[in-house]
């Protein structure tokens, strides 16, 4: 995947710069983070380019399914963008059913077709839209919690394009520092189990903190403090186990790229003092609605240069 993320990368950092000219702010969610990983995931699905800008909308009301209410609401708008996206993916379905094609979708559905018990349609349908919403939304927030980091660490800057801190460690640190996802949740399920000595009756709903214990004092030195030169950063903000993401080593190598290519092609990019940036209203999903940025790009990419 890693040309395909390059290329995409250097589409959307044109994009950025024009949407960015004559000094005017560009939001950086909107211009890059948002795009970029929904091009990644939607290429790997075999997603139609033509129907991609529908996606932002849905997973919005969607993931709000997965916040902590702490009660029972009425049929809303995650009900509706479920709908909606089954609804798309079973037309998709069908249309690779007919004509396969070298994606994951067409590989999906000949597993189904099978018939072998390992993929129901049930499963087959929920699959491809966790894949969908999942293959973005925290790619998404990991791009401007890692940008706005920069923007108050103007030293981690310098040291990224110096190569005195290495990208791949800053991504690190930016996961375990502002975790994209703050809480999941898991249920019990076996009895006389014990954390910390409380006892966890099978069947209970257990809320785990992701961000507080990416923040553990036992486990990182001086936690609340921003630093990409740590050693054994290990963040759990991906999971860990068997139910870690699949998707974790995708959104490391997008967000790698992206800053790498980023810093290069924008030496001055800075937070734009108006309008302010703006947090998504979530406790779960942890990243920004808008971040204005401005700044000169360096040099127009052309093919097969070399972002330095």
């Amino acid at each position: 995947m890693r040309p395909a993320i390059e290329d995409a990368v250097d589409d959307l950092l044109d994009r950025l710069g024009e949407a960015g000219a004559d000094g005017r702010p560009a939001d950086f969610m909107n211009e890059f983070a948002f795009p970029l990983p929904v091009t990644v995931i939607c290429e790997l699905l075999g997603v139609p380019r033509a129907d991609r800008h529908r996606f932002r909308p849905l997973a919005t009301d969607l993931t709000e399914a997965l916040e902590l209410s702490g009660t029972t609401v009425a049929p809303g708008p995650a009900d509706a963008a479920a709908r909606e996206l089954g609804g798309y993916f079973t037309h998709l379905i069908d249309e690779r059913r007919a004509a396969p094609g070298d994606d994951l979708v067409s590989v999906l559905v000949a597993v189904r077709d099978a018939d072998d018990g390992r993929l129901s349609d049930e499963e087959l349908l929920a699959n491809l839209i966790l894949l969908l919403v999942a293959g973005f939304e925290t790619t998404t927030n990991l791009l401007g919690n890692g940008l706005a980091i920069l923007f108050g660490h103007p030293g981690v800057s310098a040291a990224l394009r110096s190569e005195e801190i290495a990208i791949s460690a800053f991504v690190e640190e930016v996961l375990r520092y502002d975790s994209p996802v703050q809480v999941t949740t898991r249920l019990a399920r076996a009895s006389g189990l014990v954390v910390e000595g409380i006892p966890i009756p099978e069947g209970s709903d257990v809320i785990l903190l992701i961000g507080a214990a990416n923040r553990d004092p036992h486990r990182y030195r001086d936690p609340d403090r921003f630093d990409p030169a740590r050693s054994d950063i290990k963040p759990l903000s991906f999971g860990a186990g068997p139910h870690i993401c699949i998707g974790n080593s995708l959104a490391r190598l997008e967000a790698s790229v992206a800053f790498r290519r980023l810093l290069a092609r924008f030496p001055t990019l800075s937070a734009a003092p108006a309008p302010a940036r703006t947090r998504r209203d979530r406790l779960v999903l942890r990243g920004y609605e808008t971040l204005p940025v401005s700044g000169r790009r360096r040099l127009p990419h052309q093919k097969g240069a070399r972002d330095v």
